[in-house]
């Protein structure tokens, strides 16, 4: 066990047991209406790992039967509430990947340990509940416990501290208001909030507590816990708890944010945001289908052109602004007038004040062949090379467009199986000027066989993950290894913000961070982390519909530092 684990279970001393020390639950509590939200909620304890056990009476038994009753309650003031279980069983059921603390290097690391039991809990069980409570959305994590020691008595809550000070203000928070709520509702002693950085409530990423609610050691507080009146009380006073926490608006922005009303508004913010002295030439394409500005990235960076999106059939009143604001004297329409419309376009040159002259579009007869035109129209850099992805992979293709766009790398698509013939033309074409690719997406996008065509006449460098999110960190790593960088981050759940982001990203040379609405994800949070030094902010981009304050919130607390 790390020292610093040995610490906290020294802080709790004879107040609890051996078997409950270190363990937490998972609980996302779903806000009331009238704040919104989500509430995940999860017993400690279950299955073979009953915690404490005293006169007969398990913690795990407890435990449960306080969340149900906090869940009924909760769900009766509108709330939505997730739970870790629901039974008597535990979370995980073999290895994953958890954080282990390697000493040589003084950090934690997020692999699979090839492990499945650990004192007192297994860390892929309590793992298992984070990962549940992370991809469920969750505003708040809750973790339900009882205590043991002796005949003390009474409640205590707990928060995490420990190299994340972000934690010390809505963890803590939240911390403080369970305790007060619970003390009050149940009629406990108060045994007051303590900082304690038990597994489920350091690595939740959201706002996270622990409160261990009463002694089960202790025959009079055994007695409240048997007692259905007494359950119903300390689950009033949960919900009261989360009621005060979500009336304190807690979740304040904290990045610069890049966002509209809509996608087509976020793009238009992005232009302005970016050329605020106007543009010589805009990029239209379409925020219906993804297909056609696939590729647009390294082109908004090699023509120094925003990118803006417009429906099929109308020009928006933010996009159209935007051009106007722009004032640009060319247009470059990505797609055939399938993808956007010839009236959309007499809208753009009238909003420019442009004739369609001016209009230059770029439309072969798929998604692979537009590609292949816009990168002629960008013409070879010395030295650079092309980047190479799969035609029906929006998220690689945004992994890929941010260092595309920096190092001017045409951006080329490839079905899976076979490089496309318009591609192999491309670079046949070329042979002289480009001499090497990157490939961005694994085999289950982009073949092996594809990447060997690839290599007979190129240097490959092939960068993937399991995952869209292990596949874009590949690209950090790659492209942005060392010196200061202000990542702009974009959802992974729908391609208009990405492809905004990206396109911006790759004119202000800084690279694309992917996460979901409210989900960092664990390898994400390790990168975060491992980089918190020469990341002094993020940029946002998309409104929080798609990106929530609260991820912003766990982007600072993943970087270890505060958060107002």
């Amino acid at each position: 066990m790390h020292p610093q684990h040995l610490v906290a279970a020294a802080r709790k001393g004879a107040s609890r047991t051996a078997l409950t020390i270190a363990i937490a639950i998972a609980v996302v509590l779903s806000p009331a209406t009238a704040f919104g939200g989500t509430v995940f909620l999860d017993p400690g304890h279950g299955g073979r790992y009953p915690g404490a056990v005293y006169a007969g009476v398990s913690e795990k038994y407890v435990n449960l039967l306080i969340a149900l009753e906090a869940r009924k309650v909760l769900q009766a003031r509108g709330h939505t509430v997730v739970m870790s279980r629901t039974g008597d069983y535990g979370t995980a059921s073999g290895d994953i990947a958890t954080w282990n603390y390697t000493e040589s290097s003084d950090s934690y690391r997020y692999f699979a340990d090839g492990k499945t039991g650990a004192y007192p809990v297994p860390y892929d069980d309590l793992q298992a509940r984070c990962d549940k409570a992370n991809r469920s959305g969750a505003d708040i994590f809750i973790s339900i416990h009882n205590n043991a020691g002796g005949n003390a008595t009474g409640t205590e809550s707990f928060y995490n501290s420990w190299n994340t000070p972000a934690d010390t203000v809505l963890s803590k928070n939240l911390a403080g208001l369970l305790q007060s709520e619970v003390v009050a509702h149940g009629g406990m002693t108060n045994r007051g909030v303590d900082d304690v950085g038990y597994y489920v409530i350091r690595w939740s990423n959201m706002p996270a507590a622990l409160v261990e609610v009463a002694f089960l050691s202790n025959s009079t507080d055994r007695a409240k816990l048997l007692s259905a009146t007494f359950r119903h009380s300390v689950a009033v006073g949960i919900a009261d708890a989360v009621d005060r926490f979500y009336a304190s608006d807690p979740f304040k922005p904290i990045n610069p944010r890049v966002q509209g009303a809509d996608r087509y508004a976020t793009s238009a913010d992005a232009a302005l945001t970016g050329w605020p002295s106007g543009a010589e030439t805009v990029i239209l394409a379409s925020g219906e289908d993804w297909a056609d500005a696939l590729a647009a990235s390294p082109l908004s960076a090699r023509l120094d052109a925003p990118v803006l999106l417009t429906p099929k059939s109308s020009l928006t009143a933010a996009t159209a602004s935007a051009i106007r604001a722009l004032a640009p004297e060319q247009i470059v329409v990505l797609g055939s007038a399938s993808a956007v419309e010839t009236s959309v376009v007499g809208a753009a040159c009238a909003a420019a004040g442009v004739t369609t002259d001016a209009v230059e579009r770029l439309s072969g007869a798929d998604r692979y062949e537009t590609a292949v035109l816009i990168a002629e129209r960008m013409g070879v850099t010395p030295g650079a090379g092309v980047s190479l992805v799969a035609g029906t992979a929006f998220p690689d293709a945004a992994s890929a467009s941010a260092f595309s766009g920096m190092r001017g790398m045409p951006i080329l698509l490839t079905r899976k199986d076979v490089l496309s013939p318009v591609t192999a033309a491309y670079l046949a074409r070329h042979s002289a000027e480009v001499t090497s690719a990157v490939v961005v997406g694994g085999p289950a996008v982009v073949s092996q066989p594809v990447v060997d065509t690839l290599k007979r006449t190129l240097a490959v460098t092939w960068l993937w993950g399991p995952n869209r999110y292990d596949t874009n960190l590949a690209t950090l790593r790659q492209f942005w290894p060392t010196d200061t960088m202000t990542p702009y981050v974009a959802t992974s759940e729908n391609f208009p913000d990405m492809l905004i982001a990206g396109a911006i990203a790759g004119q202000a040379g800084q690279p694309l961070l992917m996460c979901g609405r409210t989900y960092l994800p664990a390898t994400t949070r390790q990168w975060v982390m491992d980089n918190s030094a020469r990341v002094p902010q993020f940029t946002m981009v998309g409104g929080t519909n798609v990106l929530s304050n609260l991820l912003e919130w766990e982007l600072a607390k993943a970087r270890r530092v505060p958060a107002p």
